[in-house]
This record gives structure tokens, sequence and C-alpha cells, in this order.
């Protein structure tokens, strides 16, 4: 009886642990969403991969008899199932409330604005089900790993301009870019090198760069992905570049967002002219800096490494601007707003350093910088941090600042609130600011309209806008 007992047990044991089996059956497949959407992409570059999620909702198994699209070979729509790559013409079990992801992307090589539509088929026991594909084409010039040495190069404007990778102007070449241009910069990195890892789409300058927008037709930078989740989204390109050689930039009523670093300029001025000039242009959502300017000259140039009239600078991750290792900048009717909030990876609106710190020294470098009739601000107590071992100078003029200490110069103005818009406006003077009427009028120096070429008049506001009442 013991024997027959414990028998009984242990095949009571085993049914119990026994799984049970389902058979697939007819059922209706559900989807994370009825269409996938590719929004304004560009023609000819491989799309950015979207995710549609596949659900079985019964309680038993489904067999997926095929996945395919409903246009075969022709579709511009390419698509990956649970890892393989379509079409998918054996069945495929999907089990009882469970779910499996499909990856589609697509390639078209349109030379005009197109649209494109598509359907995914799923055939089961039950019939076919199809989720819409849809794609906004843009048409577009596209420079992939680009340079040149020894000419001037006037990029086209009829269509959008997108940098896949590195565009290089050679020391004895120019690159002109008329207004109302648009060019669109990849997420494309280096795969070797001492840069390896960092993002490599940008302009690269040894030589010229003329970017001559007006304020009826700026000319604009961004990154590529136009999903409205990366309008603000930093980081996605690398910026502009000048490289020691680079001479007589002029940048004019430029838009540039969402880089790493926005405006990096190595090296110091020319003898003739500014080594960039910039007038009327707006820089955002740099990651890093807006502008990044190393010096590290023994003597100072005859003009500026940078001149910047009348341009807004704010959404930088570290500081608006940094001038390192000494050298000469002139800042006139600029805003500089450091707007991130307290965050310990940032530093505020202005840096200014005169040295470089090696293993064994100190090594100190002439400074000259003077601000006229510009806007420091921050979300910090000082909006301006400077590192100064040297005998290097600062000058602020008619300036604005939030600052906890005065600093070197005149007629400033220290305030805590400067009476701006919101920054979705670009920081828009408003209606009893203490900037309105608070600059000064330099016959040398003062543009004769603001960043939104509008007149001044001969009480200008201080920063890059003037109020019109």
């Amino acid at each position: 009886m013991r024997g027959i007992g414990w028998g009984l047990i242990g095949l009571i044991l085993l049914s119990s642990c026994r799984r049970e089996v389902f058979e697939p059956q007819a059922g209706q497949l559900r989807f994370s969403r009825e269409i996938v959407l590719f929004d304004s992409l560009f023609s000819t570059l491989l799309s950015p991969t979207q995710r549609l999620w596949v659900y079985n909702p019964h309680p038993y198994p489904i067999e997926i008899l095929s996945v395919r699209l409903e246009k075969g070979t022709s579709s511009p729509f390419r698509f990956w199932f649970d890892g393989q790559e379509g079409p998918i013409q054996r069945p495929y079990i999907l089990g009882r409330g469970d779910s499996v992801q499909a990856f589609l992307n697509l390639r078209d090589t349109s030379f005009i604005d197109a649209s494109r539509e598509d359907r995914l088929l799923f055939e089961t026991r039950q019939g076919v089900q199809s989720v819409l594909l849809k794609a906004t084409l843009i048409a577009a010039y596209v420079y992939r790993d680009f340079g040149f040495d020894s000419a001037l190069i006037s990029l086209p404007s009829d269509k959008p301009i997108v940098i896949d990778g590195y565009f290089y102007v050679g020391a004895a070449g120019i690159l002109r870019i008329s207004p109302g241009t648009r060019l669109y910069f990849s997420g494309r990195r280096w795969e070797s090198g001492p840069l390896r890892g960092e993002l490599s789409s940008g302009i690269y300058v040894a030589g010229s760069l003329e970017a001559l927008g007006t304020p009826e037709a700026p000319i604009f930078m961004q990154a590529w992905r136009l999903e409205p989740y990366y309008a603000t989204a930093a980081g996605q390109w690398q910026g502009l570049w000048f490289f020691p050689s680079s001479q007589n930039n002029r940048l004019s009523y430029l838009r540039l967002t969402q880089s790493s670093i926005g405006i990096r300029i190595d090296s110091a001025g020319g003898p003739t002219a500014p080594k960039v000039h910039m007038e009327g242009c707006i820089i955002t959502d740099a990651a890093n800096f807006g502008i990044l300017a190393q010096g590290f000259s023994p003597t100072l140039p005859s003009q500026p490494i940078l001149q910047a009239v009348n341009t807004l600078i704010y959404r930088c991750g570290q500081a608006c601007a940094a001038f390192l290792g000494g050298g000469k900048y002139r800042l006139i009717h600029c805003s500089f707003l450091y707007d991130q909030g307290d965050l310990r990876r940032g530093l505020t609106s202005l840096v200014l350093t005169d040295f470089l710190r090696t293993e064994t020294e100190v090594r100190t470098y002439p400074l000259d910088f003077s601000a006229l009739n510009t806007l420091l601000w921050s979300t910090k107590a000082d909006a301006v941090t400077a590192d100064l071992r040297g005998s290097g100078s600062q000058l602020y003029t008619y300036c604005a600042l939030r600052q906890q200490e005065a600093l070197p110069g005149e007629h400033n103005l220290y305030l805590a609130d400067p009476g701006l818009g919101r920054a979705t406006d670009r920081y828009p003077l408003l209606e009893g600011s203490p900037l309105i009427d608070a600059g000064h009028y330099f016959p040398l120096w003062s543009p004769s309209k603001d960043l939104l070429g509008r007149p001044r008049d001969e009480k200008p506001d201080i920063g890059a806008y003037e109020y019109v009442r």
C-alpha cells in the first residue's frame, strides 16, 4: 500500500507540472499605432528607424502566416520583424498575450518634394491586417565628407542642404553661403582617430567662411532630425570650427542651433580684420558652449579673434561664451543669457581666462576684452567668471550685468531682472525694461540697426534688441 500511495502522489505531481498546450487559433492582432509616420525626411538619405509593436491580445497563440509590404520590392520602405529582414514568408507563432517588434525605415531618391505611402501587411488565419506607412520627403542637396582646398564655392540656396559628416574648407578656400540658405547636419560621429566617438558633422574652416544672411532672409544651421521631439535637443551635430590658419570669416544673420559647440575658434586674430566677425546672429541649444575661443598667443593681434555685434546667445549647457587663454575680443550690443538653472556642470554667461596650466608651470597670455552696450545675465549669481593670472584686461562700458561685485568699466547697470520676455520669444525687451534707453551711442562702433533689422535711435537700448514703442 505504501508503494502504491507514493506512486499516486508522483503521478499527481507530474500531471500538475505538465505545461498546458494551446493550439494557434484565428484572431485579430493589435498594433501600437495605426500609422507609422516618417515626417519631413530628406531624400537620398536613410531615414531614422521607426518601431511598431505587434500584440496578441488573446488567451491563445496566433499564427502569423506572412509579413510583407504591399508594394513589394518597388517600395522605398524596409522592415525587420523580430530581428529578421522582411518579407517574412514562414509562419510565426505569437504566443498568447505576447508581443513582437517590427522596425521600419526608408530611403528614397526623389529630387523634388514628395510623399510616399505603403502598407505593412500581416496575414493570419483571420485574414489580412495592415498598418499604413507614410513619409513626407524634402528634396535636398547632400554633401557627405566633402572638402576642397583652393577655390571659391557658393552653396546653392534653392533647396535645403544636408551635411552628412565633415565639410572642410581648405586654407586657400572660401565658402560662401547666400541669404535664406538652410543647412541641416546629421548626427554622424568620427569612427577612428583622436576624435573617435565625437560628433563629426559640421563645417571645418582652415580658409574663410562667408555666411551672409540678411534680416529678411537669415541663414539657418541645425540638426537634420525635424520631429518635434528634437526641436530643442542640444548636441545633435558638431558646429562651426575655425582652425588656426582661418582668417576673414564673416557671419551675418545666422541662426545656429542644436550643436555641441556652436562656434569654435582656435588661435589669434588677423592683422587687418577680425578672425570672426558676427552680426545679427542667434545661437541656441548648444550642449556645451555657444562660442568657444582659444587664444594662447604670446602677443595680441591688431584685430580681435572675435567681434560680435547684435548677437543673441541663450540656452547653452556650460556657458554662452568662453574666451580662454587670453586674446582680443569685442562685444557690441550683444545679449548673452545663461538660462539653464543652477546646473552643476554649467558655468555661466561668460567665462574669461588668460592662462594655461602645464605639468611644470602656469603660462599667462595677454587678454584684451571689451563689451559695449551688452547684456550679460545668468540664473547664477555672477554672469561673468574671470580667472586672470596675468596682466589681462577686461572693460565693460554701458553694459547690464547680473554680478555680485562691480566689474572694470563705467556706466554699467547691475540687475537681477533685466525685464525680458520669454525664451520661446527669444527674450524680447518688455515695456518698462531698465535696458531701454540705457545704452550709449559710439560713432565708431554702434550699429545703425538691431538684431531684427530695426533702426536704433540716438539713445540705444542695451543688448541685441531695440525696443519699439
